[in-house]
């Protein structure tokens, strides 16, 4: 997958600008609040089909207008696809070849992406919801259709959750244990099995971007699907768990079981990741874990778009060079954005594309 070019109108600080992107690496760099992470977050939102910055879609449209709209060319297996997303206050609109998509696995069949942002350091040490919309969004770029097993378990269990919070007896609660126990085994069963896909990407990515002694790396998720991979095993062991809870749920309103309960707990060198991973470390880790979706993505003949936001705060120069050294030898194509383009180190001269960002416009374009 190769995202050939860009067309934004009226999004975020962006009037109107049409990019060629056609190179394996692609680099916006500028100043801050200039507008380089806009351009990133647009080719996530084509790929994702939404932000990683903001959740309220009114404030992706330039003040003032009254729809945003993106538009990318998807050089892939299949040739040549048209993507287009639009979004206005009353509008919502996908187009793919100029066609409403028949279903959202067409759409992400032709572009999927993987990211790394500032934020993404803060999951190590973050909330269990975050690792748990971590390893999600990672078993969601491996099978699209993950997304709808998550979408079915939330609305189950907020209609559990509701029907708990209304004070509702112990006999109403069958039907929404039996859907819950169901979905809950696969979306764990789901979870594992990216985990084991990530395995051994990951210490090998690791050992090259933390560079020499670079500590063993063991992820688990934590909770009822524990290292399952039968998804009847699993089912059957959320079922149980829902039984023996019944009376405390009932008492505090609010579902005690299920995999919306689960965490992943990461160890490095044997220790708490959580609790001992210095900043740099963390940082090492979440990368690692990313490119590891890209190696797993290669394995199964795929090549997904890897966004990379504002490495300059996020990484040291020797993590950073030997980042670049990794990414060059992975078949997929990059998106950079940076303060300082020279902080990257060298890249491949016939193979990148430089764009200088100013107010929301290019400035300058150099490469490719």
């Amino acid at each position: 997958m190769r995202l050939v070019s860009l067309e934004l109108r009226d999004w975020r600080n962006i009037e109107g600008l049409r990019l060629d992107t056609d190179a394996r690496f692609v680099v916006l760099h500028g100043d801050n609040a200039q507008g380089k992470t806009n351009l990133l977050e647009a080719a996530w939102m084509l790929g994702t089909l939404r932000s990683f910055r903001e959740h309220r879609p009114a404030r992706l449209i330039r003040h003032g207008a009254e729809e945003a709209s993106i538009k990318g060319a998807v050089d892939g297996i299949s040739g040549r696809r048209q993507l287009e997303w639009v979004r206005g206050a009353r509008t919502r609109k996908l187009a793919l070849d100029d066609h409403t998509p028949q279903t959202l696995g067409d759409w992400f069949s032709v572009l999927r992406a993987i990211l790394f942002c500032p934020e993404d350091a803060g999951l190590i040490r973050g909330e269990p919801a975050n690792r748990r919309r971590f390893v999600d969004r990672a078993a969601f770029t491996a099978r699209p259709a993950h997304l709808d097993v998550v979408r079915d378990y939330q609305r189950t269990l907020s209609q559990k959750s509701a029907l708990l919070r209304s004070g509702g007896g112990r006999g109403q609660l069958g039907v929404w244990n039996d859907q819950l126990a169901v979905l809950g085994a696969r979306l764990a069963c789901n979870r594992q099995r990216v985990l084991d896909e990530l395995t051994t990407p990951i210490q090998e990515v690791h050992a090259r971007i933390a560079g020499a002694g670079a500590a063993h790396i063991e992820m688990q998720m934590r909770g009822l699907g524990h290292q399952a991979r039968d998804e009847n095993t699993v089912c059957e062991r959320i079922r149980s768990a829902m039984h023996d809870a019944t009376s405390d749920e009932l008492r505090r309103g609010m579902v005690l079981v299920g995999p919306h309960r689960d965490d992943l707990h990461i160890r490095l060198g044997g220790r708490d990741a959580r609790n001992y991973a210095s900043q740099g470390q963390a940082r090492s880790l979440v990368l690692s874990f990313k490119l590891a979706e890209l190696v797993a993505a290669r394995a199964r003949g795929e090549a997904p778009l890897f966004l990379l936001d504002d490495l300059t705060s996020e990484l040291d120069q020797g993590r950073m060079r030997r980042l670049v050294a990794v990414l060059s030898a992975l078949d997929s194509q990059v998106w950079l954005t940076t303060t300082d383009p020279a902080w990257l180190g060298p890249l491949p001269v016939d193979s990148t594309r430089q764009m200088r960002i100013v107010d929301g416009k290019v400035a300058r374009v150099e490469g490719g």
